[in-house]
């Protein structure tokens, strides 16, 4: 068979791509900017993503060795003068042990929380429950965490105590904000939570008389990592205000604080029922 593709003319295919590439370039122009300022975004949120883990890593190596520190000292005289030591004083021991093990269990959960936030990974289940009932387990849990001589009280307003939230969440949120207040108050001082129920909203806040935040600082409270300078001292990963918000926020609720320095601080929660007038305030 003759091959006669070589005789015949061959056209100019070039003015034919180029015609035909012109048209969409516009259009794909655009998607590809579009792509590359996604893929930017991720770039970003990876690089900081990699940074609060190392940020994490850093925080858990050092905030652990406190509390691990003072589990082995406690659990080590046990086992070495157990015979020697009265009732009282063992008890004292395993009540330091208890204690370190609950800070270390906050901290894991603040990093654990951090986490499941930046990765988008909480997922809201609302249901249902009693507040009441909820504060006093949360203040029941927190009491193995008090000082010399702090008391923690517990005070309701409103006849109705059923709320529909995520207990989970809000539990977590009523944890971090309790044990800041006994970690920042002084021996013999009082850890107030008060809950409001209306048929507009459900508020709680969180009493105490403690150190208080320094005002020239009190904007950044709510920052990841942020301690202010007078809490420096005190153990703390400076994460749990800004999960506490952040978990408010998920649930449609709002948070607010007011704070003198030396005088105590008043945290508060706010989460609307229904449509209506919200600025009512606990008395």
């Amino acid at each position: 068979m003759i091959d006669l593709s070589n005789a015949l003319p061959k056209p100019n295919i070039l003015p034919m791509i180029m015609k035909e590439s012109n048209r969409p370039l516009k259009s794909d122009t655009r998607y590809l900017l579009k792509i590359k300022e996604e893929l930017e975004i991720l770039l970003a949120r990876e690089k900081e993503l990699s940074r609060l883990k190392g940020r994490m890593v850093s925080i858990a190596s050092h905030e652990f060795r406190t509390p691990l520190s003072s589990i082995q000292l406690s659990a080590s005289t046990i086992e070495h003068y157990f015979d020697r030591l009265d009732r009282t004083r063992i008890f004292q021991h395993l009540k330091k042990i208890i204690m370190a093990v609950q800070q270390m269990t906050a901290i894991l959960d603040d990093l654990l929380s951090l986490e499941k936030i930046e990765s988008g990974k909480v997922s809201l289940r609302m249901k249902c429950f009693d507040l009441t009932s909820v504060s006093r387990d949360v203040l029941e849990e927190m009491q193995a965490m008090t000082k010399k001589g702090q008391q923690l009280f517990h005070r309701h307003h409103g006849l109705d105590t059923e709320v529909y939230l995520d207990q989970d969440l809000l539990r977590r949120c009523l944890t971090n904000l309790i044990s800041n207040a006994i970690k920042y108050s002084p021996e013999g001082g009082i850890v107030e939570l008060v809950t409001c129920i209306t048929e507009q909203f459900m508020e709680v806040q969180v009493k105490d008389q403690g150190i208080g935040i320094p005002e020239k600082e009190q904007s950044r409270l709510f920052e990841t990592f942020f301690r202010a300078d007078n809490a420096k001292d005190i153990q703390g990963t400076g994460l749990g205000l800004n999960i506490v918000k952040r978990y408010v926020e998920l649930m449609n609720g709002s948070v607010s604080f007011s704070s003198r320095e030396n005088e105590g601080t008043v945290f508060m929660l706010r989460f609307p029922r229904l449509s209506g007038d919200l600025d009512q305030p606990i008395k």
